[in-house]
């Protein structure tokens, strides 16, 4: 089996690093608030969002290189990480928040290792993030997670966007306007992009776990959707 580890898709191995094992990563550990309320038998459960992931890794370079040169032209590689995957699961990835390298250099260039603590988003994406058309009432499947999509409507006045029971309006747009769930914006691309919050009414969509039935009505022509569909 293949494990090999790859940053914003290139093998370390590029880098002339290796490691003695790598460790599974550990499911996201969920914020949960048990609260005391007097009178009630248990405590009150109150669940929040998932935690990010710590990942070190240890890493080693091979013998027959300098490795005060390598670590130089290294550090940028690593510092900058956007992704990390593995080769024998290359559907998915994680999302890197931040990266810390230890600082014991005496070590790196003496002996050739030193240790990675990668800071990653509690979920897996999801590689294949090809956008949805829609042009009629739709049937979206999401065997992950609960996923924030980014959806772009075209609009020619007011309409309504349906994804199973929730509801969001668009008004008064002429063209496109994008609402990104994950960020919690609602825009039109451009540079800068155009804030068009003002022109949406309802919460954020979700496309829950299962089968997600999408529609919409009024001016609205087309959505196109990105799923972001995440697994923990």
């Amino acid at each position: 089996m293949d494990r090999t580890l790859l940053i914003d898709n290139i093998p370390v191995s590029e880098y002339d690093l290796y490691y003695k094992e790598l460790p599974d990563v550990p499911s996201p550990e969920q914020d949960i608030v048990q609260v005391y309320v007097k009178g009630r038998d248990g405590e009150l459960t109150q669940k929040y969002g998932y935690k990010n992931i710590p990942y070190p890794i240890d890493l080693y370079f091979y013998e027959n290189v300098s490795f005060r040169k390598a670590f130089r032209k290294l550090k940028p590689y690593l510092l900058d990480a956007n992704t990390l995957s593995f080769a024998d699961d290359n559907e998915v990835y994680y999302k890197v928040k931040s990266v810390q390298i230890d600082d014991a250099e005496a070590n790196i260039y003496k002996l050739g290792m030193f240790t990675v603590e990668f800071n990653l988003d509690p979920f897996m994406y999801e590689l294949d993030n090809d956008p949805i058309t829609v042009t009629s009432r739709t049937v979206i499947e999401n065997n992950g997670y609960k996923a924030l999509p980014i959806i772009t409507a075209q609009v020619s006045g007011t309409g309504k966007i349906y994804i199973n029971d929730q509801e969001i309006t668009i008004q008064n747009v002429n063209g496109s306007i994008t609402i990104d769930s994950e960020m919690q914006n609602a825009y039109r691309a451009g540079s800068p992009p155009q804030n068009m919050n003002k022109h949406m009414i309802g919460e954020f969509p979700v496309l829950e776990h299962g089968n997600n039935v999408v529609s919409f009505d009024g001016d609205i022509s087309e959505l196109e959707i990105i799923c972001n569909r995440r697994w923990r």
